[in-house]
């Protein structure tokens, strides 16, 4: 029993060191195998490569960007009191002018109120013009009693004068004449004390008539802020252009401040681009710039740069300096670029795939034959659209891949190009 045991165990123990063996040549030939295929020249087809070339030259350095055009001039119009939509005569995308009438509000309060500034306006008027018929007749009162104390005053005077002449004569007493002289007296001091009075009527007469020009300046402004307040209940549109939004409906119950419409300029148009944030950066104010729609190239200005990120861009706002297509209107959509700078004398080509502006980068870069391709470190720079600097790694006349090349290992130094 026992040697058969151990004659049974020792092939066991020779099997086990067996596979050792096979595993461990089995694992250095594939290590082995691996290296030469790495190290090895793989192929590529031509026709699946995107190539371009190294090219040398004023670079002009843009940040393109897409967008929509908007109104450069926009009209909110809100209401002004609570009413209810009577009428809608115009719906949005509809060209209007400043006069148009877009709908119709209905408040039986405000035409009530109307009228009641209306009537006591005319009230305060007619009381107005009562007062300066009365001024006038008090002052035609006193002008009369002024004119009566003068004549009394002149048959004292005429009097006395008569008197004096014959008071040496006896035939009339000092007695008299002296009565005669206190007569023409006291007249003289009612017609001062009249015309004074007078003078003091008129003064007073004209603060009564400035107080009530001045009541009645209240209730023209009242009635012109009723009746502004009543013609608007019929909408209009505020400038020329197009009829953008319309959030309400017949019917609907109003209240001060709701949005009623919008309306913005058709002829007076801003471009909107967004822009990459990390291309924002370059951007100021007033620098040129261009938008393509339709076709055509219009030239524009950097008016406005938004503070705000949204979703790794930036919004630009252009005004429109060229002329504008027929069919230009807003929220069309369009794509422009903005004139950055020139860098003269450059090195510059398209943008190869995952390449970003002032990077190194391993590209493949043909050889003079185009026959083969190797892995190149190259310094890149600014970046303008579709084309980037080339700072270091590349030189005139180069040809690059710029397609993915992400499925070949970095180790993988050669290509062959199969034509």
């Amino acid at each position: 029993m026992d040697l058969t045991t151990t004659l049974q165990k020792k092939p066991q123990g020779f099997n086990k060191k067996s596979r050792l063996v096979i595993i461990a040549l089995s694992i250095t030939t594939l290590l082995l195998w691996g290296a030469s295929a790495l190290n090895s020249e793989a192929q590529i087809s031509l026709n699946t490569l995107r190539i371009s070339e190294v090219k040398q030259g004023d670079f002009k350095v843009n940040v393109a960007g897409y967008g929509r055009l908007k109104a450069k001039y926009q009209r909110l119009l809100t209401s002004q009191t609570q009413a209810i939509v009577e009428s809608i005569a115009l719906y949005p995308g509809a060209k209007v002018n400043k006069d148009s009438i877009i709908m119709t509000l209905s408040d039986p309060q405000l035409e009530q109120a109307v009228i009641n500034a209306r009537l006591e306006l005319a009230r305060q008027n007619a009381e107005f013009n009562q007062q300066l018929i009365a001024h006038k007749s008090q002052l035609l009162e006193h002008d009369a009693q002024i004119s009566l104390l003068q004549s009394e005053l002149e048959n004292a005077q005429l009097k006395a004068e008569a008197e004096q002449k014959l008071i040496d004569k006896g035939i009339v007493s000092a007695l008299d004449f002296k009565r005669s002289q206190l007569a023409v007296r006291q007249l003289k001091q009612r017609v001062a004390i009249q015309k004074v009075r007078q003078e003091h009527l008129k003064a007073m007469q004209i603060e009564r008539t400035k107080i009530a020009q001045d009541l009645i300046t209240q209730y023209k402004h009242n009635f012109t802020m009723i009746e502004k307040r009543f013609d608007r209940l019929t909408v209009r549109a505020g400038l020329d252009g197009i009829l953008q939004t319309m959030p309400v409906e017949i019917g609907q119950s109003l209240t001060p401040g709701t949005q009623l419409a919008t309306v913005g300029s058709d002829k007076k148009l801003v471009a909107q681009l967004r822009v990459q944030q990390n291309q924002a950066d370059q951007i100021a104010i007033g620098m040129s710039a261009s938008i393509q729609t339709s076709g055509k190239n219009i030239s524009a200005k950097v008016i406005r740069i938004d503070p705000v990120v949204t979703d790794g861009r930036v919004m630009i706002e252009l005004d429109l300096t060229g002329e504008l297509p027929a069919n230009a209107r807003p929220d069309l959509t369009v794509e422009g670029k903005v004139h950055v700078k020139e860098i003269n004398n450059s090195l510059y080509v398209e943008q190869p795939n995952n390449v970003y502006d002032f990077k190194e980068k391993n590209i493949y870069r043909l050889s003079s034959d185009e026959q083969s391709a190797q892995l190149t470190a190259i310094k890149f720079g600014t970046l303008s659209g579709n084309q980037i600097e080339v700072i270091s790694g590349a030189q005139r006349g180069d040809k690059i891949i710029v397609s993915d090349m992400s499925q070949w290992p970095t180790t993988q130094k050669n290509l062959l190009i199969n034509q």
